[in-house]
């Protein structure tokens, strides 16, 4: 990265592709001197499934952009955001005996965790590392406690792992293009970046995502990503159960979503009907706006309770946080399940709501730019670096 210079940041999705161009002052900030959103095909799931496709949509979109702005790229930081992302959370600790902690004391739990990641995780290779949590003789500290004297010493640390294969694949798409990468980086983190900073907060929290065939659940604690958990289902249970229960097609139940906004036309008609413009291939029934709203309620209820409510992986994770933040892709369908959440019965949890679509699609591009601009207090490591290990890394970002 150089100062005053043109910068490269690009987010790939199933749906679309974000070129996001910025440049960096002297203080680290950055100001925006392009953005491209293109639709994308080739990716599925969040991973490359047509190498040529892909490479030719982001080859042409670059040498557009370079001709636009009289700026050659060489380099590019890449987000991605594939199903099922391996996280491990890890606790190694040091016997001190009345001693200081060390950096040698962090080498050795460091090394001791290497030894763990490397065994059971060989098709894997690491993408992010945070510092989950210090502690010394029980107390939680803020940052690495070296030069303090106790009796033990225990840090916890969260790896972030994609598959081997993945990461081949957009390294190879990026290599057709001219384009070295110099790091890749999760959406989840980096829009929960966006997030703390967009709302200056300090407390935990979790965001919950819910795109058409795919929810996920990513949690923050202290400024540090924790866990992540991605099901492969999604919102459009809600049109297939409406389309189902009320004998309308698919398509007709998407365009009543679009337009429908249950909230005021049950508020202000008791008993209300669809109107027959919903119909234009299906036989005209008489079907309460009730019923549709009903229909939501039990699939949105039930797909909270299976991701939140009662998962038994969050139990843990999820103490002492009850800030959730939802992140619905399609808009369409935004005002309705929005209008049931908020009726429910949530014990306690706070509920933020992205309201504003358009803009959505740079969070990640945005939480990026300031990741690389000014880093972040909780990540112990860059990526990718591969000719250092794992600790030679960790050691060169987390003590310079």
């Amino acid at each position: 990265m150089q100062l005053n210079k043109p910068y490269l940041i690009i987010d790939l999705d199933d749906n679309k592709i974000i070129f996001f161009v910025i440049s960096y002052n002297k203080n680290k900030d950055y100001k925006l001197v392009k953005n491209i959103i293109i639709d994308s095909t080739g990716i599925q799931n969040g991973r490359i499934i047509d190498v040529t496709i892909v490479s030719q949509l982001i080859k042409k979109t670059i040498s557009k952009i370079e001709d636009e702005i009289d700026y050659f790229f060489s380099h590019a930081t890449i987000v991605i955001n594939p199903n099922n992302i391996n996280c491990l959370n890890v606790s190694g600790y040091k016997r001190l005996n009345g001693s200081q902690v060390s950096n040698e004391n962090i080498t050795y739990i460091l090394n001791d965790i290497k030894k763990i990641i490397i065994t059971n995780e060989d098709k894997y290779s690491l993408i992010h590392l945070f510092n989950s949590n210090f502690s010394l003789d029980s107390d939680n500290l803020e940052s690495l406690p070296i030069g303090l004297f106790g009796e033990f010493y225990n840090q916890n640390m969260t790896f972030f792992l994609a598959k081997k294969n993945i990461l081949k694949n957009i390294k190879l798409v990026f290599i057709h293009c001219g384009i070295n990468i110099e790091r890749i980086l999760l959406k989840p983190f980096v829009e929960g970046i966006n997030f703390l900073s967009k709302n200056q907060l300090n407390k935990n929290f979790t965001i919950i995502k819910f795109e058409k065939k795919r929810i996920s659940i990513s949690l923050f604690k202290n400024k540090s990503y924790i866990f992540s958990e991605d099901f492969d289902f999604g919102i459009d249970l809600i049109v297939k159960d409406i389309a189902k229960l009320c004998s309308l097609k698919f398509e007709e139940v998407e365009v009543l979503l679009k337009e429908i906004n249950l909230k005021n036309v049950i508020g202000n008609i008791n008993e209300s009907y669809l109107d027959k413009k919903y119909f234009p291939t299906s036989p005209y029934r008489k079907i309460k706006h009730q019923l549709i709203l009903d229909i939501i309620s039990a699939r949105v209820n039930e797909l909270f309770e299976i991701c939140y409510e009662k998962n038994s992986n969050l139990n843990y994770f999820k103490k002492n946080s009850n800030l959730i933040y939802i992140n619905i892709e399609n808009g369409d369908y935004f005002k309705n399940i929005q209008f049931v959440l908020e009726k429910k019965e949530l014990n306690n949890l706070e509920l933020v709501f992205n309201e504003n679509f358009v803009e959505s699609l740079t969070y990640a591009s945005i939480g990026a730019a300031e990741l690389i601009g000014k880093g972040w207090e909780k990540e112990a490591i860059p990526v990718i670096h591969p000719k250092k290990s794992i600790i030679s890394s960790f050691f060169s970002r987390f003590f310079s």
